[in-house]
């Protein structure tokens, strides 16, 4: 009778054993189906960011005049200084762009490159989609980004625009020199290049 019972125990214990592995298993599959699917759901956010003709407007506006609105954009903020960048970019556009479009812009690479760093999109999909893009895009929206970050918030703290950006384009700028190395998706400061990178 006790021989019985010890092997019924033993057969409860390799079922439940057996069980519980499948259980991992099962939800390791689901788990990188659901990553899976986040990515594609990311790189497909990116695409549209690709083709975004908005977007490539604004750029190739900022690429074009930003030496005639340097003068504007060396001035700390004001909303004074704003509102005669507004009208310096709508005249010199012949008013199809605003700072609402550049802003858009910047935002939308920016979102881009929030999903790379906290790892919601492959860093991959950077390197072979956007990396010209971005390093192009941040030599055009530089000085307006920095322009946009001498303001002070309500909190008093300095305006940490477009961090993400540059934090990739940081990146990718030393990647050019090391062409394997893989963008480094770790938490960092805002703005911050990884330890990893830093000379």
């Amino acid at each position: 009778m006790i021989d019985v019972l010890s092997g019924v125990a033993s057969i409860a214990a390799v079922v439940t054993t057996v069980a519980v592995v499948a259980g991992v298993i099962i939800y390791k599959r689901q788990l990188e189906a659901m990553t899976r699917a986040r990515e594609l759901e990311s790189l497909l956010v990116i695409m549209k960011y690709v083709d975004d003709i908005t977007l490539r407007r604004a750029r190739y506006f900022m690429l074009e005049h930003w030496k005639e609105l340097s003068s504007l954009l060396e001035l700390p903020f004001s909303w004074d200084t704003r509102h005669a960048i507004e009208s310096r970019v709508r005249e010199l556009s012949s008013g199809t762009l605003g700072l609402d479009e550049i802003d858009l812009a910047i935002n939308a690479l920016n979102n881009v490159c929030f999903l790379v760093r906290k790892n919601y999109a492959p860093a991959e999909a950077v390197e072979a989609f956007m990396k010209n893009s971005l390093l192009y895009a941040w030599r055009a929206f530089e000085p307006y980004i920095m322009s946009r970050r001498t303001q002070v918030d309500t909190i008093g703290q300095a305006e940490q625009y477009a961090a993400h950006f540059e934090s990739i384009v940081k990146i990718l700028r030393y990647s050019q020199t090391s062409p394997n190395l893989p963008i480094e998706r770790t938490e960092t400061a805002e703005g911050a290049v990884p330890a990893a990178h830093r000379r």
